[in-house]
This record gives C-alpha cells, structure tokens and sequence, in this order.
C-alpha cells in the first residue's frame, strides 16, 4: 500500500471528475470507482455518500481490516455518521457536502487528532 494511493467512490459523474482532478493535483494517485470490495489496497478511500444504507456497510466492513485504510466520508446528512466518526476517529472523517477538493486533501494528509471534523 503507497501512501499517496486512494480510492475514489462515486457515481461517475462531473463531481467525481472535479474531485479526482483534485486529488491527482495534490499529488495523489487515483483509482475512480462505483463500488469498491478491497479497500486494503489503499491508503485512502474518499466516498461520496448516497441516500442509500449499503455506503455505510461497505464504510463499515473497511474499518475492521487489520491495516484499515483513512476513510473520508462527504455526505448531504453528515450527522448520520457522527456515531461512526467517533467510535472510529482515527479512520473515518466525515466531510459535509458539498466539500471543497482541499478539505478532503487535508483530512487525507492529517493525522487523526488533526482532521477536519465536519460532522
């Protein structure tokens, strides 16, 4: 695992193009997805949260690994990971929506107490 390698999870549309374009400029390499199943893998996985519960099972299955990965969360209803957040503080950071490409930069290079907490 390279600590400048993310995972991108999102719809393909023109956000997850903004955001990659973002992360790529921040000196990230990039792996753009709809759904992930090994997030060991990668350093990081940035999730654009949707409506539906199955985000926060795949968010949930993640943290367990042996070596889990930075998870950061950007989502409509960021209260609804609170509980997550905190029991996982330092690996899931929930950003509220909509997020700038820099807030997501700095919670994937902070260390745990120095990540922005949104939630």
């Amino acid at each position: 695992m390279k600590p400048n390698v993310v995972a991108l999870v999102s719809c393909a549309d023109k956000t997850r193009g903004q955001i990659a374009k973002y992360l790529r400029d921040g000196g990230f390499e990039v792996f753009e997805c709809e759904e992930l199943s090994i997030a060991s893998r990668f350093f990081g996985v940035v999730v654009v949260d949707d409506p539906e519960a199955t985000t926060r099972l795949h968010v949930q299955s993640w943290i367990k690994l042996t070596r889990p990965p930075r998870v950061i969360v950007v989502s409509s209803k960021p209260a609804s990971w609170k509980a997550l957040s905190l029991a996982h503080a330092d690996h899931v950071f929930v950003i509220a929506a909509p997020a700038f490409g820099w807030d997501i930069v700095d919670a994937l290079r902070a260390g745990p107490a120095q990540a922005p907490r949104r939630a």
